[in-house]
């Protein structure tokens, strides 16, 4: 209230200033916006000057307004009885335009990741390349808030010795509480670094069991999506220790079935051996630049078994499948075809007829 009447009872000079005041602001607000959307949609411009005009924008309403309402302050401390220091108004000064800078950095810094994600998404390592330039984003947006929030320390006048004596007696304390928010984020870092994997990537760790596809790599946990849809969010520090499989990076998928025939058949199997290597050495779909093995390998309790070890050139999992079927599909004609079965697990019994043997009872 005594605010208040301190602004009514002000002389006529300071109405005469805050009308200026608002009206320069109101001018000023509306010119610099015209001319940084005019600026904007300028495709003559560089893109970096474009998209820093682009960051502009909406901060520099509020960067004219701030800095309006500033001097409408300072014409009441001259044209009133209303005390505030000097030194405080200038702190403030100076505090409105250190956060309007950062505003502008970390626009600027959204916009022009986003347009590098988008260029790189045309790349055969798209994923990779869009993860790191996530990541450096992020290291960028850390610096800010640092140098900020030192700045901000540095203009009320903190001293970082006492600062850095009170952190050194809650230290330990501190020290406890955030050993795990302090893990994950190392743990994210490495995840950056290593490049192990990137987002809509899919994953697997034998040693952590998890599976899914990688849908968000933040700093404190990544987050991934099962096959049965669900979310699973998953702290950084695990990957430190986890073994991590990515299906998604394989140049080939394997197809490794052990075939088994009947023990009747067993001068077939040669015949049938050569038929199928030939088939797989001329299918369209496996590639033969890589391991193409064909054998009989082995006496099983009720079959010959034949190993079929070879590699597709697709990576695709659903195209895998399709062509694995189609193989053994192909085996089962070339089996019949060389007049064999396929074996199925059988049991013969012998029945004696020496009427004077031994029943057992």
């Amino acid at each position: 209230m005594e605010i208040l009447s301190i602004i009514i009872s002000a002389p006529s000079i300071f109405w005469v200033q805050l009308g200026l005041i608002l009206s320069l602001t109101a001018i000023m607000g509306i010119v610099v916006r015209k001319v940084l959307g005019h600026l904007v949609g300028m495709e003559s411009l560089p893109e970096w000057l474009r998209t820093l005009c682009d960051s502009f924008y909406l901060p520099s309403s509020w960067l004219v307004w701030g800095y309006g309402i500033l001097l409408l302050i300072q014409a009441m401390v001259g044209s009133t009885d209303l005390l505030i220091p000097a030194s405080f108004i200038a702190k403030i000064r100076q505090l409105f335009f250190l956060l309007f800078t950062a505003w502008i950095a970390l626009r600027w810094k959204s916009r022009f990741q986003k347009k590098l994600v988008n260029r790189v998404s045309s790349r055969k390592s798209a994923a990779q390349d869009q993860a790191l330039i996530l990541a450096i984003g992020k290291v960028f947006t850390v610096f800010i808030l640092f140098v900020v929030g030192m700045i901000v320390l540095d203009i009320f006048e903190v001293q970082l010795t006492a600062l850095l004596a009170f952190g050194g007696i809650g230290g330990v304390a501190i020290g406890f509480a955030g050993k795990d928010i302090v893990a994950n984020f190392f743990g994210g870092l490495m995840i950056h670094i290593n490049r192990h994997f990137a987002i809509g990537e899919w994953i697997l760790s034998p040693n952590k069991h998890f599976e899914g596809v990688v849908e968000e790599i933040g700093w404190y946990m990544t987050r991934i999506r099962t096959f049965a849809r669900r979310p699973t969010y998953i702290p950084n520090a695990v990957f430190i220790d986890a073994i991590i499989e990515n299906p998604g990076r394989m140049y080939n998928r394997r197809i490794k079935e052990t075939v088994g025939v009947r023990y009747a058949d067993v001068k077939k199997v040669d015949s049938i051996v050569k038929e199928i290597r030939k088939m797989l050495e001329t299918h369209p779909a496996i590639d033969r630049s890589k391991f193409l093995f064909v054998h009989f390998m082995n006496f099983g309790a009720s079959s010959l078994n034949i190993e079929v070890y070879c590699f597709t050139k697709t990576t695709n999992w659903g195209q895998w499948r399709d062509i694995q079927q189609d193989v053994l599909l192909k085996i089962a004609d070339i089996i019949k075809s060389q007049g064999a079965e396929i074996a199925f697990p059988t049991t013969t019994v012998h029945l004696s007829n020496d009427p004077d043997q031994d029943s057992g009872l």
